[in-house]
Order: structure tokens, then sequence, then C-alpha cells
């Protein structure tokens, strides 16, 4: 990871930057899924459909998670759309996946982990359909009590100097990019303690 790290600094352009973003996330999931119990085992990342209950959550959780950052983007006067890193295209809010990368491994991959290794969700929690795997009814009442804890317990943040939440702080990422539009220097990536 530190020599991608390194390369991403002599990155010519966006796509040389998102070719380096792969490969990075390619290792992050694979290092990652050591930390899940047996019983759900996770190979790699799978979407549309997610093919087995950890990427089940991953998704669901991204899709939580995204929707609330589209929803700060309009609440602050952002188009949603107008990504930075994430290409523009139809039916997709690019800037609201640029703003919820930096909250995906502290929320949304660590929250599943919780989940699976602490038995909150189990195989009964999911079921096949469309030719992936979902959570059920049950599964989703429980992703979202857990969702809603991490997201809303308070933090000290040495980044801002204060307790903060997960949510204050995903709304924070677009109240920043807003200025950032007149002052680049005044967007600071979330980064967690």
């Amino acid at each position: 990871m530190d020599a991608l790290f390194a390369s991403v600094k002599a990155s010519r352009d966006v796509d040389e930057l998102r070719g380096y973003e792969g490969a990075a996330t390619a290792r992050y999931f694979q290092g990652w899924s050591r930390f899940l119990p047996a019983d759900f085992p996770f190979e790699r990342r799978s979407t549309r459909p997610p093919r087995n209950p950890v990427n089940a959550c991953i998704s669901f959780g991204s899709t939580i998670l995204y929707n609330e950052a589209v929803a700060f983007c309009h609440a602050h006067g952002l188009d949603p759309a107008l990504g930075t890193l994430h290409a523009t295209e139809d039916g997709r809010w690019s800037l609201a996946l640029d703003l919820i990368e930096p909250f995906r491994p502290v929320l949304v991959e660590a929250l599943a982990l919780d989940l699976f290794s602490h038995q909150i969700l189990g195989a009964d929690h999911f079921e096949p359909r469309n030719g992936g795997v979902y959570l059920n009814e049950e599964g989703r009442k429980k992703f979202f009590l857990q969702y809603e804890r991490r997201m809303e317990r308070q933090f000290l943040s040495e980044a801002v100097g204060h307790r903060t939440t997960l949510r204050q702080q995903l709304e924070n990422q677009a109240v920043m990019f807003k200025a950032a539009l007149e002052q680049p220097d005044r967007f600071e990536p979330f980064l967690i303690n």
C-alpha cells in the first residue's frame, strides 16, 4: 500500500489516479477480509448484485451513506452530480461518491466487520434474490440500528478539535467543499483519528 501511496503523488491525470485507487482498494479488501469470521468468506468486492452476505452489507451501507451525502449536498446548494474524482454519469451523484470515500472504511467496512464478528447478523438475515444475496427485512432492521448508532456516536476529533459524530463530519465535508469552490485550501478531507 505504501508503494501505491507514493505513486498517487506522481499521478499525471485523474485516470492514472483512479487506477492506483483501484489497485489500493483490491489490496485493502484482501487484507480486510482476514478479519471476517470463517462462516462469512469474502474473496472480492461484488456489486449489482452482491454475491454474498459480506458484499450485501457493504453495498447496503454504502447506499445509505451515499444517500445521506446526496441530501447534504442538496441542503447546502451543491449539485451532487458534479464530482471531481468519480466520473460524471447519468443516474449517479458523483460528488456524493467523492465525499463518502473517506467514510467508507471507518463506517461501512468497520460496521460490516462488527456485524459479523459479534454475530449480530447471521446467515438467517440474508436471502437470495435477483441473482444476488441481500439483507432480508430483519437483517435490514439490525443493520439500520447499528448504522445509526455508529453515525451518532460521538468521538473527539483531532482534526476539528472537539467532539463530533460521523454524520456531522459528513455534512461538514459538503460545507467545506462548497467553501473550497472559491478558496480551494478550505477543503480538508475527512480523517479519523
